[in-house]
């Protein structure tokens, strides 16, 4: 399929919505689905911090001997709110967790995800 050649409004109203966006002109292109220049500074900086945080969340487990499961879900939503766009109360994701940016990802409420 071809490139678009034109921004979607429909699209980017809904980007505004979503949290942790590196937004700039080539974050627009990019999801209205046209061509764009991948090495934008914001869209680098953008990756570079998804893959920081995805670091973090993969390798995170507590170690303090008061530590639970109870708390390992809290701390890793936290953890899943400074990346994705959109996270329901109860979201839980097993590592490892891989994302490009992380902001264009929603989940919802009680959603889990196993790891491979």
């Amino acid at each position: 399929m071809p490139a678009s050649t034109s921004l979607s409004p429909p699209l980017l109203t809904k980007a505004h919505t979503l949290a942790n966006t590196p937004w700039c002109p080539d974050y627009e292109k990019m999801i209205s689905g046209m061509l764009y220049n991948c090495l934008a500074p914001e869209l680098v900086r953008g990756r570079f911090r998804a893959r920081r945080l995805c670091h973090v969340y993969n390798t995170y487990f507590p170690t303090t001997d008061d530590a639970t499961p109870e708390s390992l879900e809290g701390e890793r939503f936290g953890m899943l709110k400074a990346m994705l766009g959109r996270v329901g109360e109860g979201a839980f994701v097993e590592p490892p967790l891989t994302l490009d940016y992380g902001c264009n990802v929603l989940v919802g409420e009680r959603f889990y995800a196993n790891f491979k």
